[in-house]
């Protein structure tokens, strides 16, 4: 299960990174890999390393998807708060981060880094 989430986040990003699928794999050793499922069927995955958070869909979402925001609450209950980055070139990305509640702390290279205190779509 964990390869095919892995997979499915790799499909999300794979067009803004220079690494391969096994490569990638590698780096996210760390991490804990949450399967978004749909129908029975995983659909993406959030990889969560203490309070920090990514989320990605090889596949798109056929309906709410309000239910993997859970991973988010849990992580807010926990720390307080939940961050994540977004790549400067990747404005759905910050979009999508920004309804769910994050706001922008600042830049780091590439990256914009973003914080979340609270969010909207998760109890």
């Amino acid at each position: 299960m964990r390869d095919q989430a892995i997979s499915m986040l790799y499909e999300s990003v794979k067009d803004r990174l220079t690494i391969s699928l096994n490569d990638f794999n590698k780096c996210l050793v760390d991490w804990e890999i949450i399967p978004l499922r749909q129908n029975d069927e995983v659909i993406g995955a959030i990889m969560q390393k203490g309070h920090e958070l990514h989320i990605g869909y090889g596949k798109p979402s056929k309906a709410s998807i309000r239910g993997h925001l859970m991973a988010l609450k849990k992580v807010i209950d926990k720390y307080g708060y939940a961050t994540t980055s977004v790549l400067k070139d990747n404005p759905k990305g910050l979009n999508f981060c920004k309804r769910l509640g994050f706001i922008e702390l600042g830049q780091e290279s590439d990256k914009i880094l973003l914080r979340c205190y609270r969010s909207k779509y998760v109890p």
